[in-house]
């Protein structure tokens, strides 16, 4: 199992960035999505995320919410379009001064490339993710 963590400060409120990534099936501070599909309501909610209209979806399963720690954890069923499998991942948010810091951290396994490029692959996308999240906080 490969483990990726990254981690990046916002100028934001802790509970203002939190509450962004609470609410798993808002998906507004990501670029790129053409429209979002919810089924369910709190935990065991999966968000089915279209980057066209016509796509088919990446289907992510809400796993876990805490609210006290500021941490969501999610897994990706369907439609995976990275090159891994077996994918958890969790997001944080702790105080910071007076902003907050943001930790983005997954296991998976690489699928049809070697760990090192699975690896390096999941990290740009955690840092693209954790930039569209500070920009959303910033942006209201």
């Amino acid at each position: 199992m490969i483990e990726v963590s990254v981690g990046k400060n916002s100028d934001s409120d802790a509970d203002l960035v939190y509450e962004l990534l609470a609410d798993f099936g808002n998906t507004s501070w990501m670029k790129g999505v053409a429209k979002t599909e919810v089924d369910g309501d709190g935990v065991g909610m999966v968000r089915n995320i279209y980057t066209t209209p016509d796509a088919s979806p990446v289907r992510e399963k809400l796993l876990a919410r805490d609210d006290l720690a500021r941490k969501v954890s999610y897994t990706i069923t369907e439609g995976n379009p990275l090159p891994i499998e077996n994918y958890n991942a969790s997001v944080s948010v702790t105080e910071d001064g007076s902003g907050c810091r943001i930790e983005w951290t997954g296991s998976f396994e690489a699928k049809g490339v070697d760990d090192a490029t699975a690896k390096t692959t999941v990290e740009g996308m955690y840092g693209v993710l954790l930039d569209w999240v500070i920009e959303g906080a910033a942006n209201g």
